[in-house]
């Protein structure tokens, strides 16, 4: 298995950029009045004398379409959207639209979180021990989910879990019309396997009980026939008796009916599109010749097609464009300031381009999951429970002394405690080293001074996280408020901060509305 995190000409896949998400509490945003306002929008789009007319032609009897931009520049608002709006993306992973209304996608984390049409943040989902990357709602309100190791499984509204029988690719990504109950599989963008194509379609259907009963299209063989999997893995999206593709490194877009028909195909004429991904050797160790080219496809609530695309040979910005999901026809596009945004759209057509912090402002108190409880012995002597933490804002950093990214963290971490000298806020860490030494040398080398809780291996058949360095934040009922899985530099610190400081004024307001109400 391939996790691809630098392949390619030194450019990192930005569909694995979003590992982490970066989550800010939008302080800011309050201290200015937190509610919304009337604001006066502009326009969702306006003329592009610049474009040229599209151009089609037919394959066989199939209709290509080819316009390099569209007749309309799609002007994204940054404003909060006012009216009910639906979450594509979040830091550019694809939200699955639910039975219900609102969204669940990834969080970054290891977990799905939930937004309703008013982009509120709803209640997680974690699956222990499961690293969940894609997902897909049905009808009946379940969820499908695709994990880290290639599993698949059907999440009931009560909890129940259902494995699919069979699942025809190792890393699937998945889709699906909310309005019904089955689900489509193609090869996940995020990571594949290294083989010879063995006749796979290219998208698979699942039924409701999780066994393969449709194929549409043919697996891609380029002349490096190992790169099957990766020529073939792509995005998705369905709505009604349509499922459209849209491979990672192919400038294409396709359209195809349930029964295998192709309706439509159409391109941007984008320049950094790979027809043949291939091997090469770059300081001693093989890499593959390619650069990404979309990285997301979702149905629009105003039924559009969107495509998340990178705009050339590079990643640091992006393109979207939107299209006639019946036609192929380009519309509209916009160039984007990331190749990893947050967008939602609403049924005009308007769209937003958001900062993830106005919605990844930590869980709802009412709807945050208790933090599994622990007596642990500290370093240096001594012992501590979970409920020594009652009353406090309290954030845990696991960590080990053979994990490289864990060293680069912590001492962003200590600064960070330093710096928040509240009564009512603790930092402390718990270390998953088997021996305790390791922890002790580590501490001495790097001089470092907090509270130390040993593991000694067995905290992650406890807490089921999925990697190290894991940092969790608890209010002071001991609930996890946000988590982060690994380390995301400066800006996670920032996000980690603001959430401390928005939790401490959140419990110093209930104490102080109890204070007064209890004097009356």
């Amino acid at each position: 298995m391939n996790d691809v995190a630098g392949a390619g000409r030194g450019i990192p896949r930005p569909a694995l950029f979003a590992g982490i998400a970066v989550v800010v509490a939008g302080l800011a945003w309050l201290a200015a009045g937190g509610g919304p306002t009337t604001v006066r929008r502009g326009p969702i789009a306006v003329p592009n004398p610049d474009a040229e007319p599209e151009t089609e032609f037919l394959v066989g009897r199939v209709r290509h379409v080819v316009a390099a931009d569209a007749p309309a520049r799609l002007l994204p608002d940054t404003v909060f959207p006012e009216e009910p709006a639906r979450l594509l993306w979040l830091q550019g992973r694809t939200a699955a639209p639910l039975a219900r209304g609102g969204v669940v996608v990834p969080d970054g984390a290891g977990g799905l979180v939930r937004f309703d049409e008013r982009l509120a943040l709803g209640r997680p989902l974690a699956l222990a021990g499961r690293e969940l990357l894609s997902a897909a709602g049905t009808r009946d309100g379940s969820i499908w989910v695709a994990d880290a190791e290639g599993a698949v499984l059907r999440v009931g509204p009560d909890g129940t879990q259902r494995s699919a029988a069979a699942v025809p690719f190792d890393y699937p990504a998945l889709a699906a019309d909310p309005t019904r109950e089955d689900v489509w599989l193609v090869r996940s963008a995020h990571r594949w396997n290294f083989r010879v194509p063995s006749g796979a379609p290219l998208l698979v259907r699942l039924d409701p009980a999780g066994v393969a009963v449709g194929e549409l299209g043919a697996t891609v063989v380029p002349a490096e026939r190992l790169l099957s999997e990766f020529a073939s893995s792509g995005h998705l999206a369905v709505s009604g008796d349509t499922v459209y593709f849209a491979p990672f490194i192919r400038d294409e877009v396709i359209a195809f009916s349930r029964s295998g028909d192709t309706l439509w195909v159409a391109s941007r004429e984008l320049p950094q599109s790979t027809a043949q991904p291939r091997f090469e050797v770059a300081g001693g160790s093989p890499t593959i010749e390619y650069y990404p080219v979309n990285l997301g496809l979702a149905v629009g609530p105003d039924q559009r097609l969107y495509v998340l695309s990178t705009p050339g040979f590079t990643t640091g910005a992006g393109r979207l464009d939107v299209f006639d999901r019946v036609t192929g026809t380009l519309v509209r596009s916009a160039t984007l300031p990331t190749a990893l945004p947050t967008i939602a759209a609403d049924a005009g057509g308007r769209v937003y381009l958001l900062e993830e912090f106005r919605l990844l402002a930590g869980t709802p108190p009412d709807l945050r999951e208790p933090f599994a409880d622990f007596a642990l012995d500290r370093l240096g002597g001594g012992r501590m429970t979970l409920a020594d933490l009652w009353g406090k804002v309290t954030l845990i950093n696991f960590w080990a002394s053979w994990c490289h990214p864990c060293r680069t963290e912590m001492p962003a971490l200590d600064s960070l405690r330093r710096e928040i000298v509240e009564p009512d806020f603790l930092f402390l860490t718990m270390n998953e080293d088997v021996n305790s030494a390791d922890a002790e040398a580590f501490m001495r080398e790097l001089g470092f001074d907090f509270p130390v809780l040993l593991g000694r291996g067995r905290l992650r058949e406890r807490y089921h996280y999925l990697g190290l360095p894991y940092t969790v934040l608890l209010d002071r009922d001991g609930k996890v408020v946000q988590r982060w899985l690994g380390f995301a530099g400066h800006e996670q610190i920032l996000a980690e901060k603001s959430l401390i400081r928005a939790e401490l004024e959140r419990g110093a307001a209930t104490a102080s509305t109890a204070s007064t109400r209890h004097q009356h």
